[in-house]
């Protein structure tokens, strides 16, 4: 009898095994099991660079899903344990409970370290987890969020075929109304400035550029409006006003005159293709005398 198969007789006898004539090889390092079947299962060492050591198995079974993880190591020994399998599968994982809760589970960090997620190695989203007034805080752009939601890039609020809204709800525990802003239909896109700075006073108004860059303006600021000379002797005054007067303008008049006398005027004429209006007084004007004139239109 070879010196292989004594070693096998032995083992079985020992270990009180069932016994495979093949059950392992001492010179090439490889364990092979066998039941019934004909084709075995073989555990090999590395070929080269081993460091002796131990594997202490759990003295239980373990139960449906639970995995094999070392619970201690010591020296050239490792004691393995049932652990069971809490992590986040990319397709998706059962779980009982969302929660950061006793029992419940959540994807995240257990410690005072910020969430990071990342693609192609770049980050993309962070949620500060140490301990401050910003804990809790989202940045999408930014590694350093100073408010709840904190975007360093674009926002698009897409739609499909309905345009979708930016809502602010109302400052209410148990209200439901909100106030929204939305885009209209679109020959190309628009871009607004907002003011540096907030009103200097109230009841200032926003005023636009052709560019769309907003600023704040008094209320009527911007009304078309003068303080005619006339002509000494003259009652017909052709006055000009230096800005579109088609459509709807209506142009408004009142004299400007030395008190302890009454003069009339009216607007008898307005010719939008000089842009120009003609006033006509009650009596000729003096050199003191002034038509003050303002155009109302939806400008």
């Amino acid at each position: 009898m070879n010196k292989m198969l004594q070693r096998a007789l032995l083992c079985a006898v020992l270990c009180g095994g069932s016994l495979a004539m093949n059950a392992q090889s001492i010179t090439t390092g490889t364990l092979k099991l066998r039941n019934a079947q004909p084709e075995t299962v073989g555990i090999t060492l590395p070929a080269a660079g081993v460091t002796g050591y131990s594997i202490v198995l759990p003295a239980t079974i373990g139960t449906a899903g639970q995995s094999l993880t070392v619970q201690s190591a010591a020296g050239t020994t490792a004691t393995l344990g049932w652990t069971s399998n809490d992590d986040w599968r990319l397709a998706g994982s059962s779980i009982a409970a969302g929660g950061t809760g006793a029992s419940q589970q959540y994807l995240g960090t257990s410690n005072s370290q910020d969430l990071v997620i990342a693609a192609n190695a770049t980050e993309a989203i962070r949620i500060i987890g140490i301990a401050g007034a910003s804990q809790g805080f989202i940045g999408i752009g930014t590694s350093t969020p100073r408010a709840g939601l904190d975007i360093a890039r674009n926002v698009l609020l897409s739609n499909t075929g309905t345009a979708t809204e930016l809502r602010f709800a109302e400052p209410s525990a148990s209200g439901t109304n909100y106030t929204a802003f939305k885009a209209t239909t679109q020959a190309a896109d628009v871009t607004y400035t907002l003011p540096d700075a907030a009103p200097a006073s109230d009841g200032m108004v926003l005023h636009a550029t052709s560019a769309g860059v907003l600023s704040w303006k008094a209320n009527m600021s911007n009304t078309p409006r003068g303080l005619y000379t006339p002509t000494v002797g003259q009652y017909i005054h052709n006055i000009p006003a230096g800005y579109d007067i088609s459509g709807s303008v209506i142009p408004m008049v009142s004299m400007m005159n030395p008190a302890g006398t009454t003069i009339s005027a009216s607007v008898t004429a307005i010719d939008a293709a000089t842009d120009t209006f003609t006033v006509e007084t009650s009596v000729p004007l003096g050199a003191a005398d002034r038509i003050a004139w303002i155009l109302l239109a939806p400008f």
